[in-house]
């Protein structure tokens, strides 16, 4: 069920012109985990991942992030 909602983010995100969102969300789809730095579409990749309840960890600076599918 969560690959299909990450499915239609990703439709979203193209439709709203975030590229780079919709491939990170595209690389999460395809590789089961995808790490994200401070940027703005590491955010949004975050809160997604939030909204749908996938699990979030974070390295020991707390600079980085690893969404899991």
């Amino acid at each position: 069920m969560k690959k299909i909602q990450l499915m239609f983010a990703y439709h979203e995100f193209l439709k709203g012109g975030k590229y780079f969102t919709a491939h990170k969300i595209l690389e999460l789809l395809n590789k089961k985990k995808v790490y994200l730095g401070l940027n703005d579409t590491s955010w949004e990749v975050e809160q997604l991942a939030y909204k749908l309840k996938l699990p979030v960890t974070y390295n020991r600076n707390c600079n980085g992030a690893c969404v899991y599918l």
